[in-house]
Protein backbone atom coordinates (compact mmCIF):
# COMPACT_ATOMS: atom_id res chain seq x y z
CA UNK A 1 0.00 0.00 0.00
CA UNK A 2 2.86 2.34 0.85
CA UNK A 3 4.44 1.75 -2.58
CA UNK A 4 1.11 2.30 -4.30
CA UNK A 5 0.68 5.68 -2.57
CA UNK A 6 4.25 6.61 -3.45
CA UNK A 7 3.59 5.60 -7.07
CA UNK A 8 0.41 7.71 -7.25
CA UNK A 9 2.17 10.70 -5.65
CA UNK A 10 5.09 10.36 -8.10
CA UNK A 11 2.69 10.10 -11.01
CA UNK A 12 1.01 13.37 -10.03
CA UNK A 13 4.31 15.08 -9.33
CA UNK A 14 5.99 14.19 -12.60
CA UNK A 15 2.93 14.55 -14.81
CA UNK A 16 2.65 18.26 -14.07
CA UNK A 17 4.22 20.40 -16.73
CA UNK A 18 4.42 24.10 -17.32
CA UNK A 19 2.69 25.61 -20.27
CA UNK A 20 5.16 25.91 -23.15
CA UNK A 21 6.02 29.34 -24.46
CA UNK A 22 4.15 29.88 -27.69
CA UNK A 23 5.75 32.22 -30.18
CA UNK A 24 3.25 33.83 -32.49
CA UNK A 25 3.83 35.83 -35.65
CA UNK A 26 4.30 39.06 -33.71
CA UNK A 27 7.87 40.07 -33.05
CA UNK A 28 8.70 41.29 -29.58
CA UNK A 29 11.95 43.15 -29.23
CA UNK A 30 13.10 43.33 -25.63
CA UNK A 31 16.42 44.66 -24.49
CA UNK A 32 18.20 46.16 -21.56
CA UNK A 33 18.91 49.72 -22.52
CA UNK A 34 21.25 52.47 -21.59
CA UNK A 35 18.96 55.20 -20.36
CA UNK A 36 20.91 58.27 -19.37
CA UNK A 37 18.37 58.76 -16.58
CA UNK A 38 18.05 55.17 -15.28
CA UNK A 39 18.58 55.09 -11.50
CA UNK A 40 21.73 53.33 -10.33
CA UNK A 41 19.79 51.00 -8.04
CA UNK A 42 17.95 49.21 -10.84
CA UNK A 43 17.76 48.09 -14.44
CA UNK A 44 15.92 49.76 -17.32
CA UNK A 45 14.57 47.97 -20.37
CA UNK A 46 12.46 48.75 -23.41
CA UNK A 47 9.98 46.34 -24.96
CA UNK A 48 8.86 47.10 -28.51
CA UNK A 49 5.87 45.14 -29.77
CA UNK A 50 4.47 45.77 -33.25
CA UNK A 51 0.85 45.06 -34.20
CA UNK A 52 -0.57 45.83 -30.76
CA UNK A 53 -3.18 48.30 -29.55
CA UNK A 54 -3.42 49.74 -26.05
CA UNK A 55 -6.82 50.37 -24.53
CA UNK A 56 -7.25 51.99 -21.13
CA UNK A 57 -10.06 50.32 -19.21
CA UNK A 58 -11.51 50.49 -15.71
CA UNK A 59 -12.34 47.54 -13.49
CA UNK A 60 -15.48 47.12 -11.37
CA UNK A 61 -14.32 49.64 -8.76
CA UNK A 62 -13.11 52.25 -11.24
CA UNK A 63 -9.39 51.45 -11.19
CA UNK A 64 -7.58 52.09 -14.49
CA UNK A 65 -5.59 49.31 -16.17
CA UNK A 66 -4.10 48.67 -19.65
CA UNK A 67 -5.66 46.14 -22.01
CA UNK A 68 -3.40 45.10 -24.89
CA UNK A 69 -4.86 43.54 -28.03
CA UNK A 70 -3.75 42.67 -31.55
CA UNK A 71 -3.91 45.75 -33.75
CA UNK A 72 -2.13 48.09 -36.12
CA UNK A 73 0.02 50.16 -33.72
CA UNK A 74 3.47 49.69 -32.18
CA UNK A 75 3.61 49.46 -28.41
CA UNK A 76 6.65 50.71 -26.47
CA UNK A 77 6.90 49.73 -22.82
CA UNK A 78 9.76 51.23 -20.82
CA UNK A 79 10.44 49.46 -17.53
CA UNK A 80 12.49 50.42 -14.50
CA UNK A 81 12.95 47.51 -12.11
CA UNK A 82 14.63 48.30 -8.82
CA UNK A 83 17.20 45.78 -7.61
CA UNK A 84 15.79 43.46 -4.96
CA UNK A 85 16.38 44.53 -1.40
CA UNK A 86 17.95 41.60 0.50
CA UNK A 87 15.95 39.95 3.28
CA UNK A 88 12.67 41.65 2.41
CA UNK A 89 9.33 40.18 1.52
CA UNK A 90 7.24 42.05 -1.05
CA UNK A 91 10.18 44.33 -1.84
CA UNK A 92 9.58 44.29 -5.59
CA UNK A 93 9.34 47.74 -7.16
CA UNK A 94 8.69 48.51 -10.84
CA UNK A 95 7.70 51.52 -12.89
CA UNK A 96 6.37 51.15 -16.43
CA UNK A 97 5.71 53.74 -19.12
CA UNK A 98 3.43 52.69 -21.99
CA UNK A 99 3.33 54.47 -25.37
CA UNK A 100 1.16 53.46 -28.33
CA UNK A 101 2.71 54.69 -31.58
CA UNK A 102 1.39 54.89 -35.11
CA UNK A 103 3.33 52.22 -37.02
CA UNK A 104 3.41 54.31 -40.20
CA UNK A 105 4.88 57.34 -38.43
CA UNK A 106 6.88 56.61 -35.29
CA UNK A 107 8.24 60.16 -35.07
CA UNK A 108 6.33 62.37 -32.62
CA UNK A 109 6.78 65.60 -30.71
CA UNK A 110 4.14 66.10 -28.01
CA UNK A 111 3.60 68.20 -24.90
CA UNK A 112 1.12 68.03 -22.02
CA UNK A 113 -2.38 66.92 -23.14
CA UNK A 114 -1.04 65.88 -26.56
CA UNK A 115 0.55 62.92 -24.75
CA UNK A 116 -2.88 61.29 -24.75
CA UNK A 117 -2.53 60.85 -28.54
CA UNK A 118 0.01 58.10 -27.77
CA UNK A 119 -1.96 56.91 -24.70
CA UNK A 120 1.01 57.72 -22.44
CA UNK A 121 0.49 55.70 -19.28
CA UNK A 122 2.56 55.43 -16.08
CA UNK A 123 2.43 52.38 -13.81
CA UNK A 124 3.80 52.08 -10.30
CA UNK A 125 3.79 48.44 -9.21
CA UNK A 126 4.90 47.71 -5.67
CA UNK A 127 3.67 46.82 -2.22
CA UNK A 128 2.93 50.49 -1.53
CA UNK A 129 -0.47 50.71 0.11
CA UNK A 130 -2.68 53.18 -1.71
CA UNK A 131 0.16 54.34 -3.95
CA UNK A 132 0.22 51.80 -6.75
CA UNK A 133 -1.62 51.53 -10.05
CA UNK A 134 -1.86 52.99 -13.56
CA UNK A 135 -2.10 56.71 -14.30
CA UNK A 136 -2.40 58.66 -17.58
CA UNK A 137 0.59 60.95 -18.13
CA UNK A 138 -0.80 64.47 -18.48
CA UNK A 139 2.29 66.58 -17.76
CA UNK A 140 5.44 66.34 -19.80
CA UNK A 141 7.07 66.19 -23.20
CA UNK A 142 7.76 63.35 -25.63
CA UNK A 143 10.05 63.45 -28.63
CA UNK A 144 10.81 60.50 -30.91
CA UNK A 145 13.08 61.35 -33.84
CA UNK A 146 14.49 59.19 -36.59
CA UNK A 147 18.29 59.03 -36.48
CA UNK A 148 19.01 56.44 -39.15
CA UNK A 149 17.19 53.88 -41.28
CA UNK A 150 15.72 51.94 -38.31
CA UNK A 151 17.18 53.87 -35.37
CA UNK A 152 15.20 56.34 -33.26
CA UNK A 153 15.90 58.67 -30.36
CA UNK A 154 13.35 58.64 -27.52
CA UNK A 155 13.34 61.57 -25.10
CA UNK A 156 10.60 61.99 -22.55
CA UNK A 157 10.19 64.10 -19.42
CA UNK A 158 7.05 63.73 -17.33
CA UNK A 159 5.49 64.18 -13.91
CA UNK A 160 2.78 62.25 -12.11
CA UNK A 161 0.92 64.02 -9.30
CA UNK A 162 -1.07 61.01 -8.04
CA UNK A 163 1.83 58.89 -6.71
CA UNK A 164 5.56 59.24 -6.04
CA UNK A 165 7.77 58.31 -8.97
CA UNK A 166 11.45 57.49 -9.37
CA UNK A 167 11.79 57.71 -13.16
CA UNK A 168 10.74 61.09 -14.53
CA UNK A 169 12.73 61.15 -17.76
CA UNK A 170 13.82 58.76 -20.49
CA UNK A 171 16.66 59.42 -22.91
CA UNK A 172 17.59 56.44 -25.06
CA UNK A 173 18.03 55.15 -28.61
CA UNK A 174 16.17 52.13 -30.00
CA UNK A 175 15.89 50.29 -33.30
CA UNK A 176 12.89 48.92 -35.15
CA UNK A 177 13.33 45.98 -37.49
Amino acid sequence: MKYFQLFIFSLFLFSCATKPNIITDKTVIWRLIKNNHCPDDGVCSLEITPNQNLTLEKDGIGVLYPHITEGDKTLLVFEYKRNDIPDTVDGIYRELIYLELNTDNIEVNFEETDLQQVKALFARLCFCRGQTGYYPIKQGTLSIKKLDKNEYSLKMNFKIDEVPQIVNSIDTVFTLN
